[in-house]
Parts: structure tokens; sequence; C-alpha cells
């Protein structure tokens, strides 16, 4: 019943996320990315893991320009499919070390392969399908994420999303992470002390 649920969730914000006009989807991630810059935590921030977006979503290509430029490092996730596993690689020239994979996203080329640990990263900046307001999320599914996320002791986690992905509450089990911030458009929700 729970995954009825999540299913129809992922389903209806999906395709609402694919039906978004490019000018919408470059502003809303500009006002969001413009919020995400202003937080203490990203200030403070010197070692940034980033989701690659794609299909519309918030798009990441702006703000790893921001980091880069701002002299942070830009880690991204390098994804092993045989085991669902996802290694942070550093990001150095994105132009030049990111490469289209054949699921139709962008990951470091394996001669860019940079794996840096876990323990270094200050900030993860987390994808997602549907968020609610206790930070739970839904994804595509894969478990990449909440694998990853298991691992982590250290770093922040922050979701960027459009304030039409947040839903009031999702069904969670125990192996899902919630994030400790969501930033959309319109507001920041922060949760950091959930998990302090």
């Amino acid at each position: 019943m729970k995954e009825n649920v999540k299913e129809k969730l992922r389903r209806d914000i999906l395709k609402k996320r694919k039906a978004m006009k490019k000018e919408d989807v470059a502003q809303y991630s500009k006002d969001i990315i413009s919020r995400l810059v202003s937080l203490q935590t990203f200030k403070e921030s010197n070692n940034i893991m980033i989701y690659l977006s794609f299909n519309n979503e918030v798009d990441t290509y702006k703000l790893m320009d921001i980091c880069l430029k701002q002299g942070k490092k830009v880690l991204v996730p390098f994804c092993i499919k045989q085991n669902k596993k996802m290694i942070p690689s550093e990001v150095k020239d994105p132009q030049k070390e990111l490469v289209m994979n054949s699921i139709g996203y962008k990951e470091p080329h394996m001669d860019y392969l940079r794996e840096m640990r876990i323990d270094d990263i200050d900030l993860i900046i987390v994808p997602g399908v549907v968020f609610d307001y206790f930070g739970n999320r839904i994804g595509f599914g894969g478990g990449y994420y909440d694998r990853f996320l298991n691992n982590v002791t250290k770093a922040k986690t922050i979701a960027l999303c459009y304030d039409y992905q947040l839903v009031d509450r999702i069904p969670a089990d125990k192996f899902d992470i919630p994030v400790q911030c969501i930033v959309t458009e319109k507001k920041v929700i922060e949760l950091y002390n959930e998990k302090e």
C-alpha cells in the first residue's frame, strides 16, 4: 500500500516536471540557487557534492560554476550499476570531464575519476522527485542516494526542488534517509536540528 502511494506521487510529480517550460526551469533554478548560496551552511562548506541535473530538475550546472569560482571543491556522483554504489568524484573542469552516459545524464569520464572520502564532504546537494516537510524524499527508485547517505556522518544534506514537489507527508520506512534542509523557489525549510 505504502509503495502505491509513493509510485503515484512519483508519477504525478514527474509528469508535472516534464511539462515545465524551459524558461520556468531557468527562472526557478536561478531563484533556488540564489537562496541556497545565501545559506550559512553553504558559505561554510568547502567540499560540496552536487547531483548533475537532467529532465527539468533544478539546474545544478550554474551552481557548480558558482562553487568553482568561489574556490570550493565540487564533487559529483559516479554510479556503479552492478552494486548500486555511488562514488563522490571531484570535478575541476565540468566542460571537459563530464560525459553523457547510456541512461541520458552526465557523469565523470573514467579518465577523470578523483574519488573523495565521504568523511571529507561538507555538504551534499540531494536530488529527488517528491519531498515532504519532514525531509523525507522519493527519488527515482534506484536507492543509490539512500545507500550513500546511510554512510554519511558529517556532511549536511540539502535538497533543491520546485515548490510543487513538496507534499505534506510521504510514507517513509527505516531505510529512507531524510534531508536536513529543503530549498525551493519560494522558501527554505530547515530541519538540521532533527539530526543533531
